[in-house]
């Protein structure tokens, strides 16, 4: 039997099992509410089902909502990926505005180079960078709202594509006036006495980065006292210029903030195995040409970085 239907209620369905409600919907798919409702009747005629139950403040899911959204998904992703591939693309032409979730080291060490070849090579794209949190449905990665997450990522959801593009090493970084820096070891590691006797200023991870150094520092039976946490990198070298905090940061970051405060990154006691930096995307933007260009110009720009094998 043939069946009559329109394709858009597939994505009113996906829509609503994301937001768990009607107005986030509408407004994931610019439509309006009482759209969204009517589409959601029509879907519960197609499907035999309620498929959403209102519960407190949001639309829950029935069991049957629960059995087909994976292949719901999987269809759209599918027919949005064999769409896209078929687009014509030329960076100097294409006008389309893409969505980033990454950290500020991002935003310090790849954005700069990323806007200029961006400028020079395609002048109608523009990003907007927004914060990568923990969850990763909250930051529209897991649905494809946001066309691409940097950071690092552990256990990745099935409908993501994940890309090693940077390993960076761990270097401290101290105030140029620190005491420590008068009682280095003889290969100019920090002395573990120091490392354990002065606090500590941490950059509060959003992601699960806190997997590797949080890690590797019980691993090698390593005290650290925390005294300050932030939410960003940024913060740190102004604090180190003002106190004798030691911070534990990317080996890139401590070298560029070097050359902009009055700070000196020093190797820690032991050697942290470096981690990595991974670019993750939805599958469906697997072929499509635009976001295949700007993947690509990312991955150049993380290629451009010094090497850093650092701690």
């Amino acid at each position: 039997m043939k069946l009559n239907y329109d394709l858009n209620l597939l994505r009113t369905f996906h829509a609503l099992y994301l937001e768990q409600n009607v107005t986030r919907a509408g407004e994931r798919l610019h439509l309006s509410q009482p759209s969204v409702s009517a589409a959601l009747g029509r879907l519960r005629e197609l499907f035999n089902d309620p498929l959403f139950i209102r519960d407190r403040q949001r639309m829950r899911p029935t069991e049957k909502a629960e059995h087909l959204f994976p292949t719901i998904e999987a269809a759209l992703t599918d027919l949005d990926g064999l769409i896209n591939s078929e687009r014509e693309f030329s960076p100097a032409t294409e006008q389309r505005h893409f969505e980033i979730a990454a950290n500020d080291y991002f935003e310090v060490m790849i954005l700069p180079v990323l806007a200029e070849a961006l400028r020079q090579q395609a002048p109608g794209i523009t990003l907007q960078v927004r914060r990568l949190s923990q969850d990763m449905s909250e930051a529209g990665v897991m649905s494809g709202t946001t066309d691409l997450a940097f950071g690092r990522q552990v256990d990745p959801p099935e409908n993501l594509v994940v890309r090693e593009v940077i390993r960076e090493g761990i270097e401290c970084l101290v105030g140029e006036g620190h005491p420590l820096l008068e009682r280095l070891e003889d290969d100019g590691r920090m002395a573990r006495a120091d490392f354990e006797h002065y606090a500590h200023v941490l950059v509060q991870p959003h992601t699960r980065l806190k997997s590797g150094i949080f890690k590797q520092l019980k691993d090698q039976g390593l005290r650290r006292d925390v005294a300050l946490a932030v939410t960003y990198f940024m913060a740190v070298p102004a604090l180190l210029e003002r106190s004798l905090l030691i911070a534990s940061l990317p080996a890139g970051l401590c070298r560029h903030f070097r050359r902009q405060f009055a700070v000196t990154p020093v190797p820690p006691p032991v050697r942290f195995d470096p981690f990595p930096f991974h670019l993750s995307w939805h599958r469906r933007y697997q072929k499509d040409p635009a976001h295949r260009w700007l993947r690509e110009q990312i991955i150049a720009c993380c290629h451009m970085l010094p090497a850093t094998d650092a701690g």
